[in-house]
């Protein structure tokens, strides 16, 4: 069977490999430190299966509406206005089949053939094979290793051309931890702002943070 092109030009998930491979060399007997896939080192808390199970012992196993059912939209919007600095409505609220569904999902809406997409680096793996299913192009820009890999404003002009259409922004960044603060995150909204581009902030790790100046780090959702 011949495949579409669309698949032709995906690469392999270099963390699923990586995994692979250290399952592998485990069941070899080999004593071997996992650092591949970014999930909990812990089972999932009773109370989450618990609840899990409820729902579906109660027959809470139908279709729900596309974009969530509005419970859980209006509960993600509470949580949301605890840090966001104006309202969050839910009814702009999405639930999507994981984070790398929500990427997927704003790249294929945002994103088409010809247009450029700027990735900060060093990214998570999945992000450039993302930009290329909506058709688009990543173009990368690369943090000084001097300010922890953080990027400027003067890094995104350096890659920026009349074809560039969205910037990925993630913080605390993976893979490196990296944290921006909400001065820098400021400076960069604004810039692509400016130039009416679509701003994808990737905020999974947000609550893991040990900085000593508060408990989660910065987001965008705090800025004006």
């Amino acid at each position: 069977m011949e495949f579409s092109s669309n698949i032709a030009s995906l690469q392999p998930s270099a963390t699923i490999a990586v995994s692979n491979l250290a399952r592998q060399l485990r069941t070899q007997g080999r004593d071997i430190i996992d650092l591949s896939a970014g999930e909990p080192d812990f089972d999932t808390p009773s109370w989450i299966s618990e609840a899990a199970i409820s729902g579906i012992e109660s027959g809470r196993t139908r279709y729900t509406p596309v974009a969530g059912i509005p419970e859980l939209r209006q509960a993600v919007a509470g949580y949301l206005n605890t840090i966001s600095r104006d309202e969050v409505d839910w009814e702009g609220v999405v639930v999507s089949s994981g984070a790398k569904h929500a990427l997927f999902n704003t790249a294929f809406a945002c994103f088409g053939p010809g247009d450029e997409v700027l990735v900060t680096t060093p990214y998570w793996v999945s992000y450039p094979e993302i930009v290329s299913l909506s058709r688009a192009k990543s173009i990368y820009v690369s943090g000084d290793e001097s300010s922890n890999f953080l990027v400027t404003t003067e890094d995104l002009d350096a890659a920026y051309t009349d074809r560039t259409k969205g910037l990925i922004l993630c913080s605390p960044c993976n893979p490196t931890g990296a944290v921006y603060g909400l001065e820098q995150l400021e400076a960069l909204a604004s810039w692509a702002s400016e130039r009416d581009l679509v701003l994808i902030a990737d905020e999974i790790y947000r609550e893991i943070y040990f900085g000593s100046d508060r408990s989660y780090a910065p987001s965008v959702l705090e800025l004006p």
